[in-house]
């Protein structure tokens, strides 16, 4: 995959993290979402191991892309 900021080809690789989230807003205590807040990624606290979270990341200018279908959201 090229990267869509810089052009370089992407290195293919695996957001190693635990319990996550990307939403609209900063979480300071929880990493819980709210009822009314847009979400496009939330994992779990794993029980045995870490979330693995397939992602790309360029190396000219570090940003990482991640295709957030696959996992819990609440964009329509």
């Amino acid at each position: 995959m090229d990267c869509p900021f810089c052009g370089t080809e992407m290195i293919h690789g695996y957001l190693n993290c635990g319990n996550t989230i990307w939403s609209e807003r900063k979480h300071r205590i929880s990493t819980l979402p709210d009822g009314k807040e847009k979400f496009a990624l939330h994992l779990e606290v794993p029980v045995l191991s870490p979330n693995h979270v397939e992602s790309y990341c360029c190396p000219k200018c570090k940003k990482i892309i991640i295709d957030s279908s696959d996992y819990e959201n609440n964009f329509d």
